[in-house]
């Protein structure tokens, strides 16, 4: 045993040694070199997404579209609304050649679900309605005035035929308040 003491010294100073030594050249022949550790920031990506963001990737979705058209949007269901207006997931009703579909829209990318439907008949123009985010901001006092810091509420918002419906839960309790799609005014409102 006293004999592996030098042995263990030596191969420890030598671990040392190779750990602590490092090539060093001065500063000034390393361009563009600051020396030492700096620290690498990331960005953190919301799971929720904006109405900006969805709408873009709708208008860039080509799918299974053969033709240079849009394809047309018949229906938006946007479930878990925070409350700025961005959502966890972007439905989009439309139909093509092969049926009614519904494009569903989150930070995995697109799934496509085949929807037995029938689809409002007026086409939603995304540039003419009002971004989710504004809708809220010009509503704010309907849209959070019962809410109870205590009791988490869920918003899931329906755009058809230009008309936002938008479902508040929260507890045993739910409102539905109805926002022209166009203007962001209320139209009408109950507690259930």
């Amino acid at each position: 045993m006293h004999r592996d003491i030098p042995t263990i010294f030596t191969i420890l100073l030598l671990g040392i040694m190779v750990l602590c030594s490092a090539c060093v050249v001065p500063e000034s022949e390393k361009p563009g070199f600051n020396g030492g550790l700096s620290q690498i920031t990331t960005r953190e990506i919301s799971p929720y997404i904006s109405f900006g963001e969805a709408k873009q990737e709708f208008e860039g979705y080509t799918g299974n579209i053969t033709s240079a058209e849009k394809l047309p949007v018949y229906y938006i269901l946007i479930r878990d609304v925070d409350d700025s207006g961005n959502a966890l997931n972007w439905l989009f009703g439309v139909r093509q050649s092969t049926g009614t579909e519904l494009l569903i829209y989150d930070r995995t990318g697109w799934k496509i679900n085949p929807w037995n439907a029938t689809l409002p008949s007026e086409e939603i123009m995304l540039n003419r309605v009002i971004p989710l985010g504004t809708l809220f901001i010009q509503n704010k006092d309907i849209i959070f005035n019962a809410s109870s810091p205590s009791i988490p509420e869920r918003r899931d918002l329906v755009l058809k035929q230009g008309i936002y419906t938008l479902t508040i839960n929260s507890g045993s309790t739910s409102r539905i308040l109805m926002f022209n799609a166009t203007t962001g005014v209320l139209m009408s409102g109950h507690v259930s």
